[in-house]
C-alpha cells in the first residue's frame, strides 16, 4: 500500500513549529467477539455456491456475474484470522504505518528529524497500538529505529477516555436511545427491500438475516483493508445502492454514538482538544525553539470520531436521522464515519509561526493548520483548514479550559440524549 500527502496548502512566508498528530491503527485481524459470526460465511459461501449449481433463482436477473461467483468459490477463511491473532495488526497495516510516518517526515523534514528529543509519543496499551507505534518509528528512522529510544508513554484517559467514564457507558454506549435512528431507518421498507433482494442475488428464496448481510459487508471491508488491489468477492454481493444504505445504517450509529448526535460525546472529545492546546501554548510561550517539536498519538477509531466531534469537524448542516436518508443533507454529508475514521486514519494540527506577505493574506504570526487524513480539514472561521491563532484560543481554548469529567461518575441518568441532536448544534456553532 503506498501512501502519499497530496492535498496540503503551501503557506508562503510561515514555518512550521509544532505538529500535533492523533492516530488510528493500521489494519487489523478480525475481533475476537467477530470470529464467530464473520466464519459462518464458510458454510454461508458453500450455499450460495450450490444454489448457483443448482440454479435457485426466482428471477435470473438478480445474478451475480460469473466471474464473481468464480470469485466467491475461491475464497476461503484464512486460516491466521483465530483467537491467538484477533486483532493483531496485519502486515499491510503495518507497512502502511510505516509509509505514513516516512511522508509526514519528507512533509515536514524540520519536525520529524533524528533527534529523539523531538518527540514525544503516546499510545493506550494494547498490542495493536503499541504494534502501531513500533512500525511508525520504524518508517520515521529507518535503520537507526532499533537504537532510538525515544520519549514515550502509555494514556489511557487521555487517548480512551470513555473507558473511564461509567456515564457515557450507561447513558449512550449502552442505551437503547442511542440506535433509535438506525433502528429507524432498518425498519424502512426500501431497507428490508434491500436485504430481499441481496438474498435473490444470492439463490435464496427467504430473506437472510440482517446478520448475515452485516457480515458480508465487514468481510468486504477487511478483504479490500487487508488486500487493497484485489476485488473481494464479498464486495461483490452488494449493489452501489446497497453499499451506500449500509455506509448509512454505519454513519447513524457513529452519530450517536460518536458524533453529534448526542452533546455528551463533544465533552468526553476535550480530553485531546486540551492535550493540542498545551503543547502548543509550550511552544507560543516561548521565542526560541522548544521540544518536543511533535507529539504523536496511538488510539482507536472512536477517539478520532470524538475528537473531530468536540473541534467541530465534519459538522452537518442538520442532524442525521433515520428519516432523512434520500434527502440532500444526508446524500451530501460530511459525516461519514468511513472517510473520517479508516485504518490509520489521523488528525493533525500544524503550528505555523509566520511573517506578514502579499501573496497570502497572514493576518497573526501564529497560524494553525487542520488536516484529517492528510486533508484540509474544513473548520468555520478558517481559510481553507488556516486558523488564526486568536480564533483557535478562543474557541478551542473554551473546550480546553472547562474540560473536566467530573460528570462520568454521576449515579443519576443524565439527559444527553434528549437534549443532543438540537442542543450540540447551538454548541458547536458558539464554538465553531
Amino acid at each position: 500500500m503506498k501512501v502519499e500527502l497530496q492535498y496540503w496548502l503551501e503557506i508562503q512566508g510561515c514555518q512550521p513549529i509544532a505538529i500535533w498528530l492523533l492516530n488510528r491503527h493500521g489494519s487489523h485481524n478480525p475481533e475476537a467477539d467477530e470470529l464467530s459470526e464473520l466464519q459462518k460465511l464458510i458454510d454461508f459461501k458453500n450455499n450460495v455456491i450450490s444454489n448457483y449449481r443448482n440454479g435457485n433463482f426466482r428471477n435470473t436477473n438478480q445474478r451475480m456475474c460469473a466471474a464473481d461467483v468464480n470469485l466467491l468459490e475461491q475464497w476461503s477463511w484464512n486460516s491466521r484470522q483465530n483467537a491467538t491473532y484477533a486483532g493483531d495488526l496485519t502486515t499491510d497495516g503495518y507497512m502502511s504505518t510505516q509509509q505514513l510516518a516516512q511522508a509526514w517526515r519528507s512533509k515536514y523534514p524540520g519536525l520529524f528529524t533524528d533527534n529523539r528529543y523531538d518527540y514525544l509519543f503516546k499510545y493506550v496499551n494494547d498490542q495493536r497500538s503499541s504494534t502501531t507505534f513500533r512500525a511508525f518509528t520504524e518508517g520515521l528512522f529507518r535503520d537507526q529505529a532499533e537504537g532510538m529510544d525515544v520519549p514515550k508513554e502509555t494514556d489511557e484517559k487521555l487517548l480512551r477516555p470513555y473507558k473511564f467514564c461509567p456515564a457515557w457507558t450507561r447513558d449512550v454506549e449502552e442505551n437503547n436511545e442511542t440506535l433509535a435512528q438506525l433502528r429507524t431507518f432498518e425498519s424502512k421498507q426500501e431497507y428490508k427491500e434491500m436485504i430481499t433482494n441481496i438474498s435473490l442475488r444470492l439463490g435464496f428464496t427467504y430473506d437472510i438475516s440482517l446478520a448475515t448481510v452485516l457480515s458480508m459487508y465487514e468481510m468486504c471491508r477487511y478483504n479490500k483493508a487487508w488486500e487493497i488491489e484485489k476485488i473481494s468477492p464479498w464486495c461483490s454481493v452488494f449493489t452501489k445502492e446497497d453499499i451506500k444504505r449500509l455506509e448509512f445504517s454505519e454513519d447513524l450509529e457513529t452519530y450517536y454514538k460518536y458524533g453529534y448526535g448526542t452533546l455528551m460525546n463533544q465533552k468526553i472529545g476535550c480530553t485531546a482538544v486540551k492535550d493540542m492546546m498545551d503543547f502548543f501554548k509550550i511552544h507560543l510561550d516561548h521565542e526560541t525553539p522548544q521540544q518536543p517539536k511533535a507529539t504523536v498519538h496511538f488510539t482507536e477509531a472512536e477517539m478520532i470520531l470524538l475528537t473531530l466531534t468536540a473541534l467541530g469537524g465534519y459538522r452537518d448542516s442538520a442532524p442525521l436521522t433515520g428519516d432523512n436518508y434520500h434527502t440532500q443533507t444526508a446524500r451530501e454529508r460530511r459525516w461519514s464515519s468511513s472517510n473520517m475514521s479508516p485504518f490509520n486514519a489521523n488528525l493533525a494540527a500544524v503550528l505555523y509561526k509566520c511573517v506578514p506577505n502579499n501573496n497570502i493574506k497572514i493576518r497573526e504570526p501564529y497560524q494553525v493548520l487542520f488536516l484529517s487524513n492528510e486533508r484540509t480539514l474544513y473548520l468555520d472561521g478558517c481559510n481553507v483548514g488556516l486558523c488564526d491563532w486568536s480564533l483557535v484560543k478562543n474557541r478551542l481554548g473554551l473546550v480546553a479550559d472547562n474540560c473536566e469529567l467530573s460528570f462520568c461518575n454521576g449515579a443519576n441518568k443524565v439527559n444527553f440524549m434528549g437534549m443532543g441532536v438540537v442542543a450540540i448544534f447551538a454548541l458547536c456553532r458558539f464554538i465553531f
